[in-house]
């Protein structure tokens, strides 16, 4: 949402922020805790993965092969290298090489039974020292990967141990490469496209398995003491943020590397988005590469934001939330990666120190400690939902499938995925609601995909027919997934003959192109606003599909002309007109304007569609005074109401303060009127919403989609989240603070990746788009602020935040 030009952003955001990125040495946020550089350069360089091994000696993945340049000086092949206490005085004192000769080697963990487990882009293997010389000396093979892909750090990475006793790792999106992953008894799983993956096995190698998907790099993973699996993925290109998720059985977290890198392509979920996909934990720093259980917390490194940071944890349901808190903050040369608990409980850190991807020659080790040692901290305990999922993983149940929970919904699922023989499709039919059919799908899925089997083919063209759009949705994304060409006639059949619910039609539409061409971005997504523009132009198509279509049109298209609009405009069929008139407003430019002043001049339209023209004239009252006054003059109410509002300059001058819910509840009660809440919505001169959040297919993605936000809100919350934007801000949308070497702070929400050599696209507090150049950028941290502006109540009277609540809450029932 956005608002009258009020409150810019002020300077009390920014207190202390310059004198924390201006120190050389990382600064410690938290008093309790003293950082110590163990080591540097040339000691130690480009230190990757660090454990302590079971004689407490240090060992730190040194690499040299990551992206290496033909002018590097240093060794041809990674080494492990060890630091180890020779004279007994409590100090790392001696540095040896306890093993040399790999490529993109990610990770190290010691065994339980003194061996060292390392995880390289290609293989996972284990290490003994059998003469007690501190090399080692016996290698065996673990787990391999048979692919083309070679890209450093999207392979094998992750090492951990579960209470099960069995081993854990990941492997990455792996540029979307075909691959087989071949276990230590010959067990192969096979994929591609599909992103990344969490697998375990027996600490041997043997009975590998795949646990979960849809994750990108999952860099670092840890259990802590109650048994939940965490990782931080690392990363999305182009889609902040990146990811802290707790990873359950059967688990399906989104990312898919077939549909691109952005995150954010409608077959991707990036936050839970999609059926059978589920949420994040909280959001990271950018480049995540470690996460650890250190002192009843989460810590997590931030190569990309220059810290460490930890996460406090809650319940959420079957899941939990976090909350994170910065306690290490350096500058542009802080770059942490991987953790390790020394013996005397501190905490050491590697730091690879330079922004640059190929190996170069520096390299730090940091130690941070307690001044005091704290007391001794609880884990959070497993919550009732939690057990409950554990049982229905166990003896799943069809009522359990109807949760809004997703963690609970996903435990039933899995739960039916392992039974032995499938649900007949004929009893699949017959189940009585869609959560149920969408659930025993899930099952399916992944039992197929574990097992590696063929698809049920018949239970897919029965899914794609279902009355419930989130089992079409799901089916859509399977056979979109399988690329299965043959199922493409009936989804073009579909689009002709259905009219697909909002959340449907970019599935539906982005299934059609990807089983056209196999490819997405560029081309496709010209081809898809081609179909949209097709459906729009053609007069024999339904109005319905014609006006979702002009929800889902990029307002800037191109391929559909404004006199295309200006026709649709005068239809009879008053959703239509009022949307075509809507697309004009977001295009801006004199030609929609000109269409909107004739419609809410002409008395013989609909009242409510004049209205919705005086919103196409919002952005630029001041030049539209005369047709303004005009209409202030009006005999209907709902026009002169409209034109009186946007004829307003002047600010609430006794707001409501926003901290008084209660009173702004009394306020704003009575019946709503939703039209001209809908405008509100809409209108630069009433919230503005419709700049920054999408609602109904129309809109933008810079915050939450609000179509079924009153599913998810009371009005009280949803009026705290108008009022008080900073009070809780979620995940996906945290804005940066970034400081620039001209001294200059911005605020504003990333939209590209802050690792490629280009042009850094933010979006500001009104919705509008701010370039910055990489090389410029000093430093950047999350801000605490939302980039949804504070201030509506001076800018909304309570009559109108009343209109805009009953708005938002008026959500369609979801099928």
């Amino acid at each position: 949402m956005s608002r009258l030009g009020l409150l810019a952003p002020t300077l009390f955001l920014f207190l202390g922020f310059a004198d924390i990125l201006s120190a050389e040495t990382p600064k410690v946020l938290d008093p309790r805790l003293q950082l110590e550089l163990i080591a540097q350069q040339p000691d130690i360089v480009t230190p990757i993965g660090i454990t302590f091994d079971s004689t407490g000696a240090f060992l730190v993945i040194e690499s040299h092969t990551h992206h290496r340049k033909p002018d590097y000086q240093g060794p041809p092949k990674d080494r492990i290298r060890r630091y180890a206490d020779t004279n007994g005085d409590g100090k790392l004192d001696s540095w040896n090489t306890f093993y040399e000769g790999t490529e993109a080697t990610m990770s190290v963990l010691p065994g339980p039974d003194g061996s060292i487990y390392v995880a390289t882009r290609m293989e996972v293997f284990r290490l003994r020292d059998t003469t007690g010389d501190h090399v080692a000396d016996q290698r065996e093979e673990i787990a391999h990967l048979e692919t083309a892909g070679r890209y450093p750090h999207n392979g094998l990475a992750g090492l951990t141990i579960g209470p099960d006793g069995r081993l854990y790792f990941g492997l990455g999106e792996n540029l979307g490469e075909p691959y087989t992953l071949v276990g230590s008894d010959g067990t192969k799983l096979s994929g591609g496209g599909e992103g990344g993956t969490i697998y375990y096995c027996n600490l041997d190698g043997s009975d590998l398995q795949l646990m979960a998907t849809g994750v990108w790099n999952p860099f670092g993973m840890i259990f802590d003491p109650v048994g939940r699996l965490y990782m931080v993925d690392n990363d999305p290109d182009s889609r902040p943020p990146c990811r802290l998720l707790h990873i359950v059985p059967g688990g399906d977290y989104g990312y898919q590397f077939r549909y691109g890198r952005t995150g954010v392509h409608p077959l991707q979920a990036w936050n839970g988005e999609l059926p059978g996909t589920l949420p994040m934990v909280a959001a990271t720093g950018e480049a995540p590469s470690a996460v650890v259980w250190y002192q009843g917390q989460l810590w997590g490194t931030s190569w990309g934001d220059h810290r460490i940071e930890t996460f406090r944890l809650g319940h959420n349901g079957a899941s939990v939330q976090a909350t994170f808190q910065t306690v290490v903050q350096g500058d542009h040369n802080f770059r942490p990666v991987d953790f390790a608990i020394a013996p005397d409980g501190s905490l050491y850190f590697t730091d690879w120190v330079d922004r640059s991807y190929p190996v170069h020659g520096k390299g730090r080790i940091w130690r941070l400690s307690w001044k005091e040692q704290p007391q001794a901290t609880q884990a959070l305990p497993l919550s009732t939902a939690e057990r409950e999922a554990a049982e229905l993983r166990k003896a799943p149940t069809l009522a359990a499938l109807e949760y809004d929970d997703p963690f609970l919904h996903q435990a039933a699922v899995y739960g039916f995925s392992q039974k032995r023989e499938p649900m007949p499709l004929e009893v699949w039919q017959q189940l009585p609601t869609g959560a149920q059919r969408l659930g025993t799908l899930e099952a399916y899925r992944w039992s197929f995909d574990t097992k590696q089997a063929e698809a049920p083919l018949p239970l897919l063209r029965a899914a794609l027919e279902d009355d419930n759009d989130r089992v079409r949705i799901y089916a859509m994304r399977w056979v979109a997934d399988m690329q299965a060409k043959d199922f493409l006639p009936q989804l073009q059949e579909r689009l002709q003959a259905h009219t697909p619910s909002v959340r449907e039609f970019p599935v539906l539409l982005s299934a059609i192109a990807w089983l056209e061409s196999g490819s997405v971005g560029g081309r496709n997504e010209i081809v898809q606003q081609q179909t949209l523009t097709k459906i729009i132009r053609d007069e024999n198509q339904s109005t319905a599909l014609r006006t979702l279509a002009l929800k889902l049109i990029d307002p800037q298209s191109q391929q559909l002309a404004d006199e295309t609009l200006q026709k649709l405009a005068d239809s009879v069929d008053n959703d239509l007109a009022r949307q075509a008139l809507q697309v004009l407003y977001l295009r801006g430019g004199d030609q929609g304007e000109k269409v909107s002043a004739e419609i809410a001049l002409n008395t013989d339209r609909d009242p409510q569609l004049r209205a919705m023209a005086i919103v196409g004239l919002s952005d630029h009252a001041d030049v539209h005074q005369a047709t303004l006054q005009k209409l202030a003059a009006d005999d209907n109410d709902i026009v002169r109401r409209e034109a009186e509002r946007t004829l307003r300059t002047e600010t609430i001058a006794d707001p409501t303060s926003p901290d008084s819910l209660d009173q702004w509840l009394t306020s704003i009660a009575g019946e709503a009127d939703i039209e001209a809440g809908r405008r509100t919505f809409l209108s630069s001169k009433g919230g503005y919403c419709i700049r920054c959040h999408r609602y109904d297919g129309s809109g933008a993605d810079v915050g939450p989609d609000l179509t079924y936000i009153g599913q998810r809100m009371t009005p009280k919350r949803l009026l705290e989240s108008i009022l008080q934007p900073s009070r809780e801000i979620a995940p996906m949308y945290v804005p940066k603070v970034v400081l620039t070497d001209d001294g200059r702070l911005h605020v504003g929400y990333p939209i590209t990746d802050p690792n490629v050599n280009e042009k850094r696209i933010f979006v500001d507090t009104a919705g509008k788009r701010f370039e910055l150049d990489p090389e410029a950028i000093e430093e950047e941290r999350d801000s605490d602020k939302s980039i949804m502006p504070e201030g509506f109540q001076q800018v909304l009277s309570p009559e109108e935040m009343r209109d805009l609540v009953g708005f938002l809450m008026e959500t369609k029932a979801e099928n």
